[in-house]
Formats: structure tokens, sequence, C-alpha cells
């Protein structure tokens, strides 16, 4: 009789884990959506392929990086162009 006294008590102490946050099952579903993703693309490109994709995408974005500064530079050296020409013996004759 001891025994099944015992048996009682540790079953007694065992609990139910709690259930997760809803924010908490949000994080786990968008990790294993971003994995799945990962895995599909590894299946469909391999790795290889990805890295000379990622090389060519950052040197095009470098490249347009440069093309607004760049842009607005000749931009500025034409208008001074303009300038230099309206304003040259011509303009002195008005």
């Amino acid at each position: 009789m001891q025994r099944a006294d015992r048996h009682e008590e540790v079953t007694a102490t065992l609990e139910w884990p709690k259930p997760l946050s809803a924010q908490a099952l949000k994080a786990v579903k968008t990790v294993l959506l971003g994995v799945l993703v990962i895995t599909a693309l590894v299946q469909i490109v391999p790795f290889q392929v990805l890295g000379g994709l990622a090389n060519n995408l950052f040197t095009i974005i470098l490249i347009l990086s440069w093309a607004g500064p760049a842009r607005r530079y000749f931009r500025r050296r034409a208008e001074e162009r303009n300038r230099e020409r309206n304003e040259g013996p011509a303009a002195e004759e008005r």
C-alpha cells in the first residue's frame, strides 16, 4: 500500500507543459517559412549559381550607387559650361 501512495505522489507532481504564447508561435512559424524558402531555393538553384547571382547583384547595386552622384556632377558641369558660353563675348556686346 505504501508503494501505491508513492506512485500517486509522483504522478501528482508531474505537470503538462505550458503552451507557447501566440507571439512565440508566430516567430516559430516565420522561421520555419524562411527555412522552407531557403531549402526550396537551394533545391532549384545550386549555391554556386546563387553566389554568382549575389556577386552580380552587388556589382549592379554598387554601380547604381555611383550613378546618382555622377549624374549630379555631370549636370553641374554642363550647367557651368552653358553659363560660360552664354556669358562669353556675345554677352559682353549686349
